[in-house]
C-alpha cells in the first residue's frame, strides 16, 4: 500500500470484477469512512471473511442482485440463482456448488422474488427506467488515480454514470426510503463523503460530473423509493471529512502505523446530561464537559 505498483496507470476501466477490484490498489470511500468512523486499525484489519455470519452474506449476496435486477435488468436472470426456500440441507449446498461453478448469485427463492419484485417496482417509473436504459450507462466502472496531496492511489466505482447527461447514480438500498429517514442515512453511512470523493475522482480522471443523485429503495413491499440528491453544504462536508481520514491514511501508511483509538492516556469527555447529583463544570463548550 505504501508504494505505486509497478505498470500502475490511473484510469477508469470496464469490467474490473468486484473482488479484484476490493482486492486491488488503492483506498476507497468505505476504507476512509473506516478510518474516520473507527479507526485505522480497523481498517487495517477487518474481520476476515470466514468469521462473517450467514446472515451478513446473505445480506450481501441480496443487495449484489439487487443491484444487478435493477441496473442491468436484462441480464438478471443469466446472474442470479433461485435456490431452495432455505439454507438447509443437500439441497442448499448443491445449489452453492452450482453457482460457485457458474458464477451466479445465490439466492433463496423469497428473497429471489422480492428482488424481481423491486425491479418491476423501480422499472415502473417511466423516467428513472430512462435514466438507467437510456444512453450508454457505465455501470460499475473503476476508477484510479493518485490524490496529488498525498500521493495515495485513491479509487471508486460508481453504480451507474451518463456521460451524455454528466451523472452519477447511487442505488441505496434501506428500511425507509422517506426523505427523512434518507437524509439520516446521509450523515450516518457517510453518503455525502461518497459524493464528495466519487465526484472529485472522476472529475480527475477528465469525466464530467454535472450531478449526483441517490436512488433509495425499500426491500418490503409496496417497494417504494426516492430519487434524492444532496444540498452543496453537506457534500462539503463529506468532502473534508474524506480529507482528513486521506490525510490519516497517508501518515499510517508512511509510518507503518495503525493506532486504534489513539495513543497513550487520553481523558474523556461527557455530555452536560452525566452530571445529574452535581454540577456540570463551569466553561463547558456546547453540550461537552471534560
Amino acid at each position: 500500500m505504501n508504494a505505486i505498483p509497478k505498470g500502475f496507470k490511473p484510469g477508469i476501466y470496464q469490467g474490473v470484477p468486484n473482488e479484484a477490484y476490493h482486492s486491488g490498489p488503492g483506498v476507497s470511500k468505505s476504507g476512509l469512512w473506516t478510518i474516520h468512523s473507527q479507526s485505522p486499525a480497523h481498517y487495517k484489519s477487518p474481520p476476515a471473511k470466514d468469521e462473517e455470519s450467514t446472515q451478513v452474506k446473505a445480506n450481501r449476496d441480496f443487495g449484489t442482485a439487487a443491484h444487478i435486477a435493477i441496473l442491468e435488468p436484462e441480464t438478471f436472470e443469466k446472474r442470479v440463482f433461485r435456490g431452495p426456500v432455505d439454507r438447509r440441507g443437500n439441497k442448499w449446498t448443491d445449489a452453492e456448488e452450482f453457482c460457485q461453478s457458474e458464477d451466479k448469485t445465490l439466492l433463496v427463492a423469497s428473497a429471489y422474488d422480492e428482488v424481481l419484485a423491486m425491479r418491476d417496482a423501480v422499472h415502473a417509473d417511466a423516467w428513472v427506467n430512462s435514466i438507467i436504459t437510456g444512453g450508454k450507462p457505465e455501470i460499475e466502472a473503476s476508477g484510479y488515480w493518485i490524490d496529488p496531496a498525498t500521493g495515495m492511489i485513491c479509487r471508486c466505482r460508481p453504480d451507474l454514470y451518463r456521460a451524455d447527461l454528466g451523472i452519477i447514480v447511487d442505488l441505496k438500498s434501506a428500511l425507509s426510503a422517506h426523505p427523512d429517514a434518507f437524509a439520516r442515512s446521509v450523515t450516518n453511512y457517510g453518503y455525502h463523503a461518497q459524493e464528495a470523493i466519487y465526484s472529485d475522482g472522476w472529475r480527475t480522471l477528465g469525466r464530467s460530473v454535472e450531478g449526483f443523485v441517490f436512488l433509495a429503495w425499500e426491500k418490503k413491499s409496496p417497494y417504494a423509493f426516492g430519487v434524492y440528491e444532496l444540498p452543496p453544504s453537506i457534500v462539503e462536508e463529506g468532502r473534508a471529512v474524506m480529507r482528513k481520514a486521506l490525510d490519516t491514511y497517508a501518515e499510517c501508511v508512511k509510518a507503518n502505523h495503525w493506532p486504534a483509538y489513539g495513543d497513550g492516556v487520553q481523558e474523556l469527555s461527557f455530555k452536560r446530561w452525566a452530571y445529574r447529583l452535581t454540577e456540570a463544570p463551569n466553561g463547558m463548550d456546547g453540550e461537552e464537559a471534560a
